[in-house]
Order: structure tokens, then C-alpha cells, then sequence
């Protein structure tokens, strides 16, 4: 069976794709084709070299002056001001970016592959596709046709080619799959970064593997290694949770970690709502809240605890591209929660204006605490997230 790897465009969120591809390395699974799209033309060849460490330290000591010069200092700021400033002149010159591609290419190492490739551009004098392929060429010449994929039009100049200009692929396909299966594939791995760009839809019923951030991930104009390294980590993640290796939503643990959390906390948890609903008025109020009245039912409890442990870890800003052990993700949860006071003077109107949701949860579990069930039955109708967060933190705790 020929599978695929197809890569989208994406910018600087194509160190995504390297985290990938560290994964299906550790996986095991084999590619047969690889086709991209702009910075997945780029990361593609690579792939196809089966140069991993030299895609690793390229994307892990990228910086601004990689692709921009040593005209100032990198911030985010001066990027976009940059960007916006060469904008009104046809864009930034493509000549560092040539640079990089060459210095990585290895003639003989991609053509000596067995991979198959195929980079999707687009030929702007003519106004048409432009889909190139390894097999149709035979010396460095293929470089300019992945330099062109690999420029973000408007944002970067037009690639001229024997008197044509090309531009980025991701103004036809941004994620080549038909490529792929023009090329043989019977199975695809795509890798979707979720950049600007069109989308054509796949000509036959084949069976697609996407794995696509599910965290929020650097710009795709901010080539730098420090958004890079924690790119390629969620790149790593979300691959290992796709084919279950790996448990989490946003956050991400060890494999059977979570399933062991609910079963270690459910009992204790479900016990102390149940503590807090001994009003018919009471329970008539949250039964309105579908999350308490599957827990009231006991049904999908398991997933219930695993969005109130994600959702706790964004609230008190837990890194997200790490890999946890649940033991080690529960003490930092609670070792945030220490840090935090509470409000004192309880005002519901007030508290409704407070944005600070660590701080509504904390007055929250020093309410559970005091046992003062009046004031938690009433927040909780207007915080039921932050309510069952604090019962949370109350059931894991020594």
C-alpha cells in the first residue's frame, strides 16, 4: 500500500510539521509520497532526503535574520512593521529564503530516494496551477519551483522562472492532496496547519489521516526558534494522541493517565456535588446545566473530568506543549491555586464583573472548605465551570 505524506502551506507554522514527522519516526510508519505546499514543499524535501536532524536544527535556530537580514531587532512588532513596509514595494526579496533552500537541498540524496514527490505552485503570468515533480527533473532546477511554493505572496516577491512568474501554491491547493493520489497514494497522512490558502477537494474516496493543530500555534510570518521549538513539540503531541499514544485534548499525558485519574477521583468528586444538591430548588437550578446532569446520572464522567482538568490548566496557565504525568499535572494545578486569594467580600453583582477566573475559583474552594452552601449554590448557577473546577481541586487534594 503507497501512503502519503501531504503538507500544507503555512509559514512559520510549518515547524508543526517537523514535530510530526519526529513522531511518525517513532511510530514507525512509512511514507512512500510526499506532497506540499509552500513551507510543506520545503519541509516536503526534506522528507523526501530523509534529512530529519537537518530540518530539526533548521527550524530549532531559525531566526528573523534568516529571512528578513540584520535590518533591527527581532520583536513581534518589528516583524509585522516589516512585513507591512515591503508590502507597498511587491514584498520582501526572496534571496535569503533561496539561500536556506539551497544550503539544505542535497542533490543526489533526493534523487537517489525511493519517495516520490510533488509541490503544488501557482503560475501567475498565466494564471494557472502549476503542479512540479520530482520525476520530471533531474538536476538542482527543481529548487526555484520550491522556492516559489515556499514564498508568501504578497508578503514575499514573485519567484521569476523562464520568464514567468510563480508564487505560492497555496493560491490553487494549499493542501495537495490530489497530487498525492495522481502520484499513486492509496492512504494519506495530511498535515494541515490551518493557514490562509484554498482547499480542493479530494477527486476520490480514500482513506485521510489529518493531523492539524490543536493548539493555538505561532504566526505563520514569525520565523523565530523560540515559537519554533514548542511548535514542533504540539506537532509531536497531537501526531501521538492521533494514533493513541498519548492522552489529552489541548494538554497532553502520558498514555492511561487520565483514564487512571478519573477512576482514582470520580467516586470522592461525584460525592461532594451530590453534598452540595440536597435542595429540590437547588437541584432543580443545575439540572438546567447539562454537565451536572450528566453527573447527577453518572454518564460520560470520565470525559467530563478530563475537560474540567484541561480547562483548570488554561485558567492557571499551564504550559501546553509539555507531556505530563497526571501526579505532576494535579501538583502544579494546586501549587497555582495556592498563590491565588480569594475574594472577601462576597458580592455576586461585583463578582459577575470580575474577569479573573482564578480568583472566582479560589473563593469558590475557600467556600467548599468552609462548607457555606448558600453562597456555592448561588455562584455556582452563574460560575458552573469555575465551580466544578474548585470541587476538582478539592478532590485531588492531600
Amino acid at each position: 500500500m503507497k501512503r502519503a505524506i501531504v503538507l500544507s502551506g503555512g509559514g512559520a507554522k510549518g515547524a508543526y510539521q517537523i514535530g510530526v514527522w519526529k513522531a511518525l519516526k517513532k511510530l514507525h510508519i512509512k511514507y512512500n509520497i510526499v506532497t506540499g505546499t509552500s513551507i510543506g514543499a520545503l519541509n516536503g524535501m526534506l522528507m523526501v532526503q530523509r534529512d530529519y536532524w537537518k530540518a530539526y536544527s533548521l527550524w530549532n535556530s531559525i531566526s528573523f535574520d534568516d529571512i528578513y537580514g540584520k535590518e533591527e531587532h527581532f520583536t513581534t512588532e518589528n516583524a509585522y512593521k516589516n512585513y507591512l513596509k515591503n508590502l507597498v514595494n511587491g514584498g520582501i526579496q526572496i534571496n535569503r529564503i533561496e539561500q536556506l533552500v539551497r544550503k539544505v537541498f542535497h542533490e543526489k540524496k533526493f534523487y537517489t530516494s525511493k519517495i516520490d514527490y510533488g509541490i503544488m505552485t501557482y503560475n501567475l503570468s498565466n494564471l494557472k496551477r502549476k503542479e512540479v515533480l520530482k520525476k520530471s527533473f533531474h538536476d538542482e532546477k527543481i529548487i526555484n519551483y520550491i522556492i516559489a511554493s515556499a514564498t508568501c505572496y504578497p508578503f514575499f516577491k514573485k519567484k521569476k522562472i523562464e520568464e514567468k512568474e510563480y508564487i505560492d501554491g497555496g493560491y490553487y491547493d494549499n493542501l495537495p492532496i490530489n497530487l498525492a493520489i495522481e502520484l499513486g497514494a492509496e492512504e494519506i497522512i495530511a498535515v494541515d496547519l490551518k493557514a490562509i490558502g484554498l482547499k480542493q477537494k479530494p477527486k476520490k474516496d480514500i482513506n485521510i489521516i489529518t493531523i492539524a493543530p490543536r493548539n493555538k500555534i505561532t504566526s505563520f510570518l514569525l520565523f523565530d526558534s523560540k515559537t519554533a521549538k514548542p511548535t514542533m513539540q504540539f506537532g509531536y503531541n497531537d501526531t501521538m494522541k492521533t494514533y493513541g499514544k498519548l492522552d489529552g485534548n489541548k494538554y497532553t499525558f502520558k498514555k492511561g493517565d487520565l483514564k487512571k485519574n478519573a477512576e482514582k477521583y470520580q467516586e470522592v468528586f461525584l460525592k461532594k456535588i451530590s453534598s452540595l444538591l440536597q435542595k429540590k430548588s437547588v437541584v432543580d437550578k443545575f439540572l438546567q446545566i447539562s454537565t451536572f446532569k450528566k453527573l447527577l446520572e453518572k454518564k460520560d464522567v470520565e470525559k467530563i473530568l478530563n475537560d474540567i482538568l484541561e480547562n483548570l490548566g488554561k485558567i492557571f496557565q499551564l504550559e501546553e506543549f509539555r507531556i505530563y504525568k497526571i501526579g505532576q499535572y494535579n501538583e502544579k494545578l494546586l501549587n497555582e491555586l495556592e498563590k491565588i486569594e480569594g475574594i472577601k467580600e462576597i458580592d455576586l453583582k461585583e463578582m459577575k464583573k470580575i474577569l479573573d477566573k482564578k480568583q472566582i475559583i479560589k473563593t469558590i474552594y475557600n467556600l467548599l472548605k468552609q462548607k457555606n452552601k448558600n453562597w456555592i449554590s448561588t455562584i455556582g448557577i452563574f460560575f458552573p465551570k469555575e465551580l466544578l473546577g474548585a470541587i476538582y481541586l478539592l478532590s485531588i487534594e492531600k
